[in-house]
């Protein structure tokens, strides 16, 4: 009985070192990601395709669903963002779906894509706004 025990305890030692290793390359893996479209990003064109509910996990008013190519290949993301309050789902549908936006996205790894509906935004990236979407941020923004 002893001798299992101590198996046992090994077994669970192993398997909470292995848990950490998970986790650890977890972290890694997002910053790694983060560091990317941070440091190596590049711009294209978006449109949006669909306004939804926020998920259980995301926060923000509204979900933007939006699709984007680059090299020939579709990529699809979404933007959740607190926008001025008073938006309709059905305002936010009429206003976005189906317009084009720029879009960053990391060089290396491009289908973690955002769009760039805000200068707030936009401005992490250094990038100006065309001024035919800054019609839009001030309508999302409240300006």
């Amino acid at each position: 009985m002893n001798d299992f025990k101590m198996v046992n305890t090994k077994i669970n030692k192993i398997g909470g070192y292995i848990a950490a290793a998970i986790l650890i390359g977890l972290v890694i893996f997002l910053f790694y990601k983060g560091y990317q479209i941070r440091h190596h990003f590049a711009f294209t064109t978006g449109r949006v395709v669909e306004i939804t509910k926020p998920g259980w996990r995301n926060s923000g008013d509204y979900s933007v669903l939006f699709e984007y190519v680059v090299k020939g290949k579709m990529y699809g993301n979404n933007n959740n963002y607190n926008y001025c309050s008073g938006q309709s789902r059905a305002g936010m549908k009429s206003l976005l779906v189906g317009k084009q936006f720029p879009v960053v996205y990391a060089v290396k790894e491009p289908s973690g894509g955002f769009m760039l509906l805000t200068q707030q935004y936009a401005e992490k990236y250094k990038y100006q706004l065309p001024d035919s979407v800054l019609y839009y941020d001030s309508v999302l923004t409240c300006k």
